[in-house]
């Protein structure tokens, strides 16, 4: 059987775009990496225990690779062994309290809405996070993204985390 270099050309294409990062975010930024910046957990919206928390570690990690010098993250000492990070009234307004006690420049919040792994027989890692930085004291956001990631079969969801969460951050930290 013979493939014409179009078809083969096309086939090529739709899989390098399979394994693309798809970001939306708000109008570009770029946000010095002097100063402090805090990182408070990104609350967990899928089935998947402790995928916030998995990704606020990703976070914390990306911000200091990407060149900012000082990274606090939220304090929590009741996570260990909870299969569900809460996210109450009661937490946030903790989260709230914390950061007007800080003494920061930005504080980076968010969503992780997908985090697993597909059913089939390749299993495919998934991963969709949205990042959300504020300007304090003020609160003005002047950053939001989202971005989701289908990644290969033998990739693990931790190694397609870094790579949307880098996209979601590198261009926004000078």
């Amino acid at each position: 059987m013979r493939v014409s270099i179009p078809l083969l050309g096309t086939l090529l294409l739709a899989v390098v775009l399979a394994g693309c990062t798809h970001v939306r975010s708000s109008q570009d930024v770029e946000l010095p990496g002097e100063g402090t910046w805090l990182v408070l957990p990104l609350v967990n919206r899928t089935a998947t225990p402790q995928a916030g928390l998995r990704a606020t570690a990703i976070v914390e990690s990306v911000l200091f690779r990407h060149g900012v010098n000082t990274v606090t993250r939220y304090p929590q000492s009741n996570n260990e062994g909870v299969l569900f990070e809460g996210t109450s009234a009661a937490n946030r307004k903790e989260m709230d309290k914390w950061i007007r006690s800080q003494s920061a420049d930005y504080v980076v919040s968010g969503v992780v809405h997908e985090w697993r792994y597909k059913t089939g027989v390749d299993g495919e890692p998934a991963v969709g996070v949205m990042i959300e930085i504020r300007e304090l004291p003020e609160g003005r956001i002047v950053y939001s993204g989202t971005g989701s990631r289908a990644g290969w079969a033998r990739q693990s969801l931790s190694e397609v985390g870094q790579k949307v969460i880098d996209k979601l951050i590198s261009p926004v930290v000078q």
